[in-house]
């Protein structure tokens, strides 16, 4: 059954680990002198850091990245993108780096959202990380049907990832990403419509519909009603698998409770059904 969010915690932290030797400091030039040893004893460069020196530190913490986000590691996160992007095309290579992490193992996707919200902020001669990574998620989104078709798990990457900066970034006035909203739409329905679906995506559905299907209903509630047609009409029909029922069905649970948490014996019976069937 869909899985419980992933949300920000203070367990080990992103920066828990021992930089590698080419990106540490190296004693007696500028950086050694301004460098702060943070509160885990980990030396992070300030003032003084190099570009390249930002980019490996930048990239040594995402390739060894933990779901535990604390509010520390953001701002270490964000001053090493900022030191990084003197220019538009570093800010590119920033946001490609960071978006390529989130976009390829789905357990991240709730993570790099909320690692996403902190540097949307970051700008250089007008170019925006924030327009940069929606143009990237855009690009993707028009390639959605090849995605597929490649790499079932890659298309389920980027569609759990959309769905997560969806539901946690926002505009300056507050709102959700309004582009996102048809895209997302979109992409749950070709999973509907798809005669040969894989049950990982009906499974994936259940969890980003969990996670944003109130904030998605608020944005489109006629879209919202369509789709669940679709997923009360797959519940009923002969060609859908017990699997697949068991996890539309608890959407449309979901659904008509608001999306709130379904109580822990609902959840169970979800999960003991789920068992049933998959051992039978």
């Amino acid at each position: 059954m869909a899985a419980a969010g992933r949300g920000r915690g203070r367990g080990r932290g992103l920066l828990a680990r021992e930089l590698p030797e080419d990106a540490q400091t190296r004693p007696g030039s500028i950086a050694s002198e301004d460098a702060k040893v943070s509160e885990n004893g980990v030396e992070v460069k300030k003032e003084g850091t190099s570009k390249q020196d930002s980019l490996l530190e930048l990239q040594h913490i995402l390739d060894n990245l933990t779901l535990d986000v604390s509010d520390h590691d953001l701002n270490e996160l964000y001053q090493l993108a900022e030191s990084a992007s003197n220019t538009d095309n570093d800010i590119k290579h920033v946001t490609e780096q960071v978006y390529s992490k989130f976009t390829s193992d789905r357990e991240y996707a709730k993570t790099g959202a909320f690692i996403c919200e902190k540097l949307a902020s970051l700008e250089v001669n007008g170019t925006k990380f924030r327009s940069l990574l929606l143009s990237m998620i855009q690009a993707d989104y028009k390639d959605k049907d090849s995605l597929r078709s490649k790499s079932v798990s890659k298309f389920l990457n980027i569609l759990s990832f959309m769905c997560q900066v969806f539901g946690t970034m926002r505009t300056a006035g507050g709102e959700v990403f309004k582009p996102l909203v048809s895209p997302l739409y979109e992409c749950f329905n070709m999973i509907l419509d798809s005669e040969q679906c894989d049950n990982d995506e009906y499974e994936c559905l259940n969890e980003q519909l969990q996670s944003i299907g109130r904030d998605l209903e608020q944005s489109d509630r006629d879209k919202m009603e369509q789709m669940m047609f679709k997923i009360r009409s797959k519940v009923i029909r002969n060609g859908s698998t017990p699997q697949a029922r068991c996890t539309l069905l608890e959407i449309i649970e979901c659904h008509c409770r608001g999306w709130k948490d379904l109580a822990n014996d609902v959840t169970r019976f979800y999960c003991d059904t789920m068992m049933d069937i998959l051992t039978d």
